[in-house]
């Protein structure tokens, strides 16, 4: 019974569950299954010119190419080490890194206080730093900033 449903696939069935996976796409799946149902467009498109029947070639085709289209996808579609604003919107120490300043006050014993803006913050450098030398925040370590000196 089984067997028989499997070898009555046609060029059909792979169209219309790519349309199925399209229509999961538009509900939110984040771009995943745009890749997966190229792959069962692309194997409808092989079996209607004819150049794949049986239906193991269809089954390992589609999983081949649903693999690829995923790396694909994960590879060049998805934004990769990309910190996302509302990651860091209740986070303002993070959203601090990266802004270059000039030191108001000594920094000793690597460890001191800095203002920024409205704002006293606690901050931690590997040496000594003497007020007026330009800085920059690289890190933070829960609220407290991590600077270093810029050359």
């Amino acid at each position: 019974m089984m067997l028989e449903l499997l070898q009555s696939l046609n060029f059909w069935h792979w169209i219309i569950l790519a349309l199925v996976l399209l229509g999961g796409e538009a509900l939110g799946a984040a771009g995943f299954m745009i890749g997966i149902s190229m792959s069962a467009l692309g194997v409808a498109l092989l079996m209607a010119t004819g150049l794949i029947n049986d239906w193991q070639t269809q089954f390992l085709l589609f999983a081949l190419l649903s693999v690829v289209a995923s790396i694909l996808f994960w590879k060049f579609f998805r934004p990769d080490k990309c910190i996302d604003d509302a990651e860091m919107i209740n986070n303002r120490a993070a959203q601090l890194v990266g802004r270059k300043l000039i030191l108001q006050q000594t920094i000793e014993n690597g460890s001191g206080r800095l203002q920024i803006g409205d704002t006293f913050w606690r901050v931690s450098a590997e040496e000594d730093l003497t007020e007026g030398t330009r800085i920059e925040v690289y890190d933070c370590e829960g609220m407290t900033l991590l600077i270093r000196k810029i050359t």
